[in-house]
């Protein structure tokens, strides 16, 4: 039943934030806000799923800890019902809010109860989840293209949707009542048993690997078309090479979910960081930039749920470490790409293959400091 649901709501996750893009030219007619404005729901929705990533360790209420997936799919359905009827700028940016904290709580309960509710296979569980998040980013531009023009209406559709799943996430939640009582005593006695100062140290560098691997993740996926651009392609040729950098991605968590529970999460995050870090280095090489960033995705692939599940065999007490953890993905995936973008401002497009190496090698060094510690 978590498998079902988890993989249905990843899906729907991913056709919600990919609905963003394809909508802004309906934003700005609808609402009136000019181009530098409208990219603001982008802010509002990082915003929100921060606070939902933070919320159930925050939240630490009796009545909620077995239910927070019934509240996640609720808050989805109520913040797409606002934004279909929002009339004003700042209701929709307050409903697009609302509507993240739900994207978020699902996006830190789903992984958490993948990673430890399937045991073994939890690596291979997670990556499937989040290879139906990349098919879910797919298919919600190809919605807004036959809807045939870009509406907030369309969110009415999303409401449906969440209103269908709500069933399913209360059944879910249900099912997953045992895994949640065995974390929540696992973060007892255990946790403070162990050296506190060298385990806080070890959740920082957790959250730094991941704010480095998302961070370098989504600069690629961002500057891929810019960078092609410069390298002599027509704008639809270099759009596709993003596409093609999605895809890799989408067909590398599928690969790697069937390998996963035969490699050890510390080697395959430090191998593929370190596969990432090569290619960064050809993709310097102007001529082969485009290319070799596409290549990337296959890398890139594993590294989110790897580090799930490493992080739950390093500190296997912390009840709140997937939150900090994932809270970093989303710090890394928000502060790297503009500062890549000054990078291209100050020294032009050559300048990022190289400036987004450095991000993976600055992951790798922390990486292999985790593995050493570790082993020690």
């Amino acid at each position: 039943m978590i498998a079902i649901a988890g993989t249905l709501t990843f899906a729907f996750l991913g056709a919600i934030q990919a609905l963003y893009g394809p909508l802004l030219p309906g934003l700005q007619r609808t609402f009136g806000v000019e181009t530098s404005t409208v990219g603001l729901v982008y802010s509002a929705h990082g915003l929100g799923a921060l606070l939902g990533i933070l919320l159930p360790s925050l939240l630490r209420a009796p009545a909620l800890a077995s239910r927070w997936l019934s509240v996640a799919t609720g808050l989805i359905l109520a913040g797409a019902a606002a934004i279909s009827i929002a009339w004003t700028w700042h209701a929709m940016l307050a409903a697009a809010v609302v509507l993240a904290v739900g994207f978020g709580i699902h996006v830190v309960r789903l992984n958490s109860l993948f990673v430890a509710g399937f045991g073994k296979r939890g690596m291979a569980m997670s990556l499937l989840i989040n290879a139906a998040f990349s098919i879910g980013a797919i298919v919600g531009p190809v919605v807004v293209g036959l809807a045939g023009e870009p509406s907030t209406h369309l969110f009415r559709g999303v409401a449906l949707v969440a209103l269908a799943l709500l069933p399913l996430s209360a059944l879910a939640d249900k099912k997953g009542r045992s895994v949640t009582s065995a974390l929540g005593h696992a973060a007892g006695a255990a946790w403070h048993a162990r050296t506190p100062r060298r385990s806080r140290a070890l959740l920082v560098a957790f959250v730094a690997l991941m704010c480095f691997t998302s961070g370098a993740e989504n600069c690629i996926g961002g500057w891929t078309t810019t960078l092609a651009l410069a390298n002599g392609y027509t704008f639809s040729s270099a759009a596709n090479f993003t596409a093609l950098f999605f895809g890799a991605i989408l067909t590398g968590r599928l690969l790697a979910a069937g390998l996963a529970h035969r490699v050890q999460p510390a080697f395959l995050v430090v191998g593929a960081i370190g596969c990432v870090a090569v290619l960064l280095a050809v993709g310097s090489v102007a001529h082969g930039a485009p290319i070799a960033l596409v290549l990337t995705g296959f890398a890139i692939a594993p590294i989110f749920s790897a580090t799930l599940v490493w992080l739950g065999a390093a500190l296997p007490t912390s009840a709140h470490a997937n939150a900090l953890v994932i809270g970093g993905a989303l710090v890394g995936a928000g502060l790297f790409p503009p500062l890549v973008g000054r990078i291209i401002g100050e020294f032009g497009v050559s300048g990022a293959p190289p400036a987004i190496l450095c991000i993976a090698l600055a992951a790798l060094a922390v990486a292999l400091a985790i593995y050493t510690t570790r082993r020690r």
